[in-house]
């Protein structure tokens, strides 16, 4: 399976420990999605025209969208919640939704550091925090996807989470990622004198932990919701 997704959102990630809120996740969407027309814009025109950028706004009609997307992508990744596809066009609509908010994101970046594009009177923001969240949804979609039973019905997850790789086991790094704690207190974890010791092997030149020693490991701590999907 696919690990394009993880690994471009893990070149901007964020410390494993940092607690994000979800006002800040919804503005950071809007961010994005706005500075991506207003670059656009600057690209092509050379200016942010008003107009021209409501009409775009309205020709894709994605600032809501966009925040809808954030606010599930943030409540799979922190609070564990994810409404799986009950048909086809669920499916469908679920697809084009985590899409097109990891395109947009991706996009963001680059035309927002490259114009910085003013917009409502204000400078759009890099999404650094919704790539953080992004790459958090994924890490928990490489454990669900060895250890909840539900997603292994590929229809019903979106897209963008059962192409993870799903390897049968996570890194250190991943499971702090998990934990919302730092890699080294994952790492003193992992130590033999440790209280609840999380057990780890070698895979090639790697410290990693098998899916269902995480998932063990990870439910006594506080930073970590177990995945709930219906």
């Amino acid at each position: 399976m696919s690990t394009y997704w993880r690994e471009k959102f893990e070149q901007n990630f964020l410390p494993t420990e940092t607690k994000l809120g979800l006002d800040e996740i919804l503005l950071e969407a809007q961010d994005a999605y706005l500075g991506w027309l207003g670059a656009s814009l600057m690209a092509f025109k050379g200016e942010i025209d008003e107009a021209k950028l409501e009409s775009l706004d309205r020709l894709f009609n994605g600032e809501i969208p966009m925040r809808m997307a954030a606010n599930d992508c943030y409540d799979y990744a922190i609070n564990g919640r994810l409404r799986l596809a009950k048909d086809g066009a669920e499916q469908t609509q679920m697809n084009d939704s985590w899409g097109r908010l990891a395109t947009v994101v991706l996009s963001a970046r680059p035309a927002i550091e490259v114009f910085s594009p003013r917009i409502r009177g204000r400078e759009m923001v890099l999404p650094t925090g919704l790539e953080h969240t992004l790459f958090h949804a994924l890490v928990r979609a490489r454990l669900d996807l060895d250890t909840h039973p539900k997603f292994d019905d590929n229809d019903a997850v979106p897209m963008f989470l059962s192409g993870e790789d799903n390897c049968g086991y996570l890194t250190l790094k991943e499971i702090a990622v998990l934990g919302q704690m730092s890699e080294r207190a994952v790492r003193n974890a992992a130590q033999p004198t440790a209280a609840d010791r999380l057990y780890t092997r070698k895979e090639q030149n790697q410290t990693v932990v098998d899916a269902d020693e995480a998932l063990r490991w990870l439910k006594g701590r506080r930073g970590f919701v177990v995945t709930r999907a219906d």
